[in-house]
């Protein structure tokens, strides 16, 4: 369309010009003709085609700016189609789909742009975040479209604990998985999370082929030592060990000179006594075509006369089994049948009378197990929940503490409110005993007068007022 407006333009401008051409030929016919009569004065007729000729000469260029726009915006388009055809040919290449997110670092109440291809087309998707004990903290539910492309955005809590967390998508028998890092939302500095350092492993994959690297990560006591030993189904054995970083996180990772042999394995973890055992599964083979199974409790602790939450992903529509051991040997046992999607949950009711100590959790699906402890402590009082500020009355640049008691091993959240209503946030965990500490900092800028905290743990809150003054 825009080839024959250009033509036409032309084929108008050179009319006018043979026009003119011809007029002037004429004229001077005429003149030399009749060299006697008064010549006639053409000089304005002529000056008033010229601002239709700049006209039509602007309207060409204007065309040719939009003809070389189009070209640019084709060749970007192309760029784009060959970079998400390469994206698409290394996912179908791969052995796991790929995943990809806006960034690797998030405050809390952010949302997560999540991007995945190499998926099975038009399949139901999981999209899972993980904390760093392996609990499953916020899950959603998507499906991906008929190139096996998915987009989800995933939203953050407000009120989420900051720490290292995994993003993961599991699809069928397909998963992929991002490690991120969750910051506390604040207006100066960092806040350090108080409370004691629980030591939690937990490996990359279930499943591993026969060349893969077994990697296994998880939380501790900053600067002490863990110690792995992964053991094969004839009995051979790798070792591995590791220091914990500074923030309590690390990782370490067992390969062996020859492919390991298929079956089920397990890596026993320790770290200052304590110890943690986790189940795999190795395949000979290019591509793994076991649905994952994982298994965990919704805590770590607990007191007698809670209701302790099993979960995970199995096989869909299979029964999921799981026995609950105590110290002495007693044995409670519950089944489930996982849904369509693969998702299950289990519950045991626990009493006053049980046992305390560690209680053994084996979990079962399809021949493939799963194993961890958990403990549980006495209640000889009923669950009590504490607050109070070491002091009533601030400077501004003192820094306010929130102590008291909650539930053991649980999150302690606290808002503290300015008079204009100004909040800020932050969460710390309560010890083995239930004791905790929480400290909020202030500056010059803030407000002088009343300010409020609002203290949750368990469902339970307290509101403190205190005063700042300049």
């Amino acid at each position: 369309m825009k080839k024959y407006a250009t033509a036409g333009i032309v084929i108008l401008a050179l009319v006018i010009g043979s026009a003119t051409v011809y007029g002037l030929f004429n004229l001077n016919s005429i003149i030399m003709g009749k060299s006697d009569q008064s010549t006639p004065n053409y000089t304005s007729a002529l000056n008033s085609l010229k601002p239709q000729i700049s006209s039509l000469s602007n309207n060409v260029s204007s065309l040719n700016s939009i003809k070389a726009d189009v070209s640019d915006i084709k060749g970007k388009l192309s760029d784009l189609e060959t970079k998400i055809n390469q994206a698409q040919q290394s996912a179908s290449q791969s052995s796991r789909p790929i995943i990809i997110l806006d960034r690797s670092v998030y405050l809390q109440g952010n949302t997560i742009l999540i991007i995945a291809v190499g998926f099975e087309p038009q399949k139901v998707a999981q999209i899972q975040l993980r904390d760093n004990n392996g609990y499953v903290v916020t899950q959603a539910q998507t499906s991906s479209d008929s190139a096996g492309r998915l987009t989800y955005n995933l939203a953050l809590s407000s009120s989420i604990i900051p720490g290292n967390y995994q993003v993961k998508i599991i699809s069928g028998q397909l998963a992929a998985w991002q490690q991120i890092t969750i910051m506390e939302r604040s207006y100066s500095g960092s806040v350090i999370l108080s409370g004691p350092y629980l030591f939690n492993a937990q490996t990359d994959q279930d499943v591993y082929l026969s060349s893969d690297v077994i990697e296994v990560f998880g939380t501790g006591k900053p600067y002490t030592s863990v110690y792995g030993v992964l053991t094969s189904p004839s009995g051979m054995k790798f070792t591995s060990n590791t220091t914990i970083q500074p923030g309590g996180t690390f990782a370490m990772f067992f390969s062996g000179s020859q492919p390991f042999e298929s079956g089920s394995w397990y890596v026993t973890v320790n770290n200052q006594g304590v110890t943690r055992t986790l189940y795999l599964s190795v395949q000979s083979g290019n591509s793994s075509n076991v649905n994952p199974f994982t298994a965990q409790s919704d805590f770590g602790i607990y007191q007698t006369g809670d209701q302790i939450r099993m979960s995970g992903i199995a096989q869909p529509y299979t029964t999921v089994s799981a026995s609950l051991t105590s110290p002495s040997g007693h044995m409670y046992m519950v089944t489930t049948t996982a849904s369509f999607d693969g998702s299950y949950q289990l519950f045991f009711s626990t009493s006053q009378l049980y046992e305390t100590g560690y209680w053994n959790v084996n979990l079962t699906n399809q021949g493939q197990s799963r194993g961890f402890s958990i403990y549980i402590t006495s209640t000889s009082s009923p669950h009590s929940f504490t607050a109070q500020t070491d002091k009533t009355i601030y400077k501004k640049g003192d820094q306010i503490q929130i102590s008291g008691t909650g539930k053991s091993y649980t999150a302690v959240k606290a808002t503290l409110r300015s008079p204009s209503g100004t909040t800020y946030n932050t969460a710390v965990t309560a010890h083995l005993d239930g004791s905790y500490v929480i400290s909020f900092p202030t500056s010059s800028s803030f407000e002088t007068g009343n300010w409020y905290i609002e203290i949750t743990n368990s469902a339970i809150s307290k509101v403190v007022s205190i005063f700042l003054e300049p």
